[in-house]
């Protein structure tokens, strides 16, 4: 069996659950008590790994669990939790509410599921596409600010709200948005307009930490220059808003796949500058300990003493991307010592066939 085989096996036998007719991947630790099961973030996930091994019947089970916590405005609810019935509901801290990284990629999956297969469902009733094209008009209209053209960090932040002003980089799903752009032919002209406003904000943060690279995990837009900018404080989740934390971290697979994909010459200095960055800290590493740690500021100095695959894995890839050879076999042999939860061990699946399926 293949590594790529061996590692989906193994992720597809602990993450992926049923739930009535349909299926989910469970994303949390084991722990007693705990009523958390998944999130749209992870639907995301399995959809785009069950898609990429053209697993029909797993990606249709997926398909069921997304139609039924959908929210009002067409987009999967960020979280949902048991009861004391068992029964799932929505999340607590607005769980009917949308994360606009999971509706990219079921979008993105979506996609590609209907370049692949057509129609699903026992009967063709699945139609992938349209399905996609409805998913596409309402991630425009709820998750993009329509005058900057960046992605918003969810549904619920509304016009004037302290929170439209926010971006988060593990939203610069660049691939997805170039899939959107060929595929969602209604508003080609818009999806062209996201992607280059990314770009744009890619760059700029380049030259704001032009020593490392590093993307912050919340950036906020200056109304009076029009531009993004690293937030100072916590904006949303916790004190690390400001430094590379457990969004940002996703930053050189998301960029890296887009690069990969376009070979577009604007997102590469950030690339080689990251990579340059994570070559030297992995370079520190001894004793079979990974260099790269689960946390830095953006002037590269790191508040950690851990890694986690959520980090290297992404690093990895990006390596595979540039051709760095040297330091690929190096992250390789660490990452096969390292142990991984949810979180990382779907982003590696995820990079693994990112870089063998094509799509």
């Amino acid at each position: 069996m293949s590594d790529i085989e061996q590692s989906y096996v193994t992720w597809r036998g602990k993450y992926l659950r049923s739930y009535e007719d349909g299926l989910y991947i469970y994303y949390k630790e084991q722990s007693e008590g705990l009523k958390e099961m998944t999130c749209s973030e992870a639907h995301g996930y399995g959809m785009l790994i069950s898609v990429s091994k053209r697993n029909q019947q797993d990606f249709d089970g997926l398909y069921k669990y997304y139609v039924r916590f959908r929210n009002s405005k067409g987009l999967m609810q960020w979280q949902q939790k048991t009861d004391r019935h068992g029964k799932f509901i929505p999340g607590d801290e607005g769980g009917e509410n949308c994360a606009t990284d999971g509706d990219v990629d079921i979008c993105t999956a979506l996609f590609i599921a209907a370049k692949t297969w057509g129609k699903g469902g026992a009967q063709g009733e699945i139609d992938y596409r349209q399905a996609a094209v409805d998913l596409a008009g309402c991630i425009y209209q709820h998750c993009i600010n329509h005058k900057t053209h960046m992605p918003l960090i969810g549904d619920w932040a509304d016009p004037g709200d302290d929170a439209y002003l926010l971006t988060r980089p593990s939203d610069f799903i660049l691939s997805g948005y170039l899939i959107f752009y060929y595929e969602d032919t209604q508003r080609k002209d818009e999806w062209g307009k996201v992607i280059q406003a990314i770009v744009n904000t890619v760059s700029g943060q380049l030259s704001l930490n032009p020593q490392t690279g590093l993307i912050a995990d919340f950036l906020k837009l200056d109304t009076n220059s029009g531009l993004y900018y690293p937030a100072t404080c916590q904006v949303l989740e916790s004190d690390h808003d400001p430094h590379y934390n457990w969004n940002s971290c996703r930053v050189p697979w998301r960029i890296g796949h887009y690069y990969m994909l376009t070979r577009d010459e604007r997102v590469r200095p950030l690339l080689e500058t990251q990579a340059q960055f994570f070559a030297g800290q992995l370079a520190r590493g001894s004793n079979g300990d990974c260099g790269i740690k689960a946390g830095y500021r953006l002037d590269g100095t790191c508040y950690v003493d851990y890694t986690d695959m959520a980090f290297v894995a992404p690093v990895c890839f990006l390596f595979w991307v540039l051709g760095w050879n040297v330091q690929l076999a190096q992250i390789q042999q660490e990452m096969k010592q390292m142990d991984a939860s949810y979180f990382g061990e779907s982003i590696a699946m995820l990079c693994l066939l990112n870089a063998n399926v094509p799509i």
